[in-house]
């Protein structure tokens, strides 16, 4: 993966690290999305509102993921690339051949230093086996640090694969994904019962829950 130059170093606000976000405090966390790009985000955000302890953990947001599209020229290329292929009947054999060439321009692309040094920044205090996943997700785990980086893009460039892409245009998306939020805590998460209790009380809905070691909600899932 390189790391491309930025071409302004971006102001560090409290724990706002170019998109990249950061619990400023054991059970805070900052959301920035909207609640029907990243649902769980809104939960946890509302859950955490509420009173309920939330695990630290990274957020980057969906910006930080449009600005690599943009900063790539990503959309362009990936316009002349299909400009083949009919969006409303894609030939199979065409997407095979295709769209595994825009999922590794995604992984050779450069990200700006802001966004990597920020990014190390945030997992600070995590532990050294970090979960990197989408929202609703059980995404990967990872060593925190450069391969937690690594799986970040990892994500992105999943939404490059045949099927991903077929399902997309189905949906009427379009070739380009929807950016969204990738969550980063510790990897180790367990079921929780009581958690889930304390949760669904404040949220005034069925939801199951994870936690950290120290009993802290990381993960829910409506029921």
């Amino acid at each position: 993966m390189r790391h491309g130059r930025a071409s302004a170093r971006g102001r560090r606000g409290d724990r706002d690290l170019r998109g990249v976000r950061v619990a400023s405090g054991v059970t805070r966390i900052a959301v920035d999305a909207p609640p029907d790009a990243a649902p769980e985000l809104a939960w946890l955000r509302r859950a955490q509102e509420l009173g309920v302890p939330i695990a630290p953990m990274a957020i980057v947001t969906e910006a930080v993921e449009r600005d690599f599209y943009r900063l790539a020229q990503l959309e362009p290329r990936v316009l002349g690339h299909f400009a083949s292929v009919d969006p409303r009947d894609p030939d199979e054999d065409d997407l095979e051949d295709l769209v595994p060439d825009v999922a590794a321009w995604v992984l050779d692309a450069a990200l700006l230093v802001e966004v990597v040094e920020g990014f190390y920044e945030a997992q600070t205090g995590l532990s050294p086996r970090v979960r990197v996943r989408r929202s609703g997700a059980d995404g990967v785990v990872a060593i925190r640090g450069r391969p937690a980086l690594v799986a970040v893009k990892r994500t992105w460039a999943a939404a490059w694969t045949p099927a991903a892409v077929a399902a997309r245009l189905a949906a009427g998306g379009g070739w380009m994904p929807r950016p969204a939020p990738v969550l980063v805590h510790d990897a180790d998460l367990r079921p929780d019962a009581d958690a889930a209790s304390a949760a669904s009380a404040a949220l005034g809905r069925d939801v199951d829950a994870w936690c950290d070691a120290r009993g802290r909600l990381a993960r829910l899932a409506l029921r």
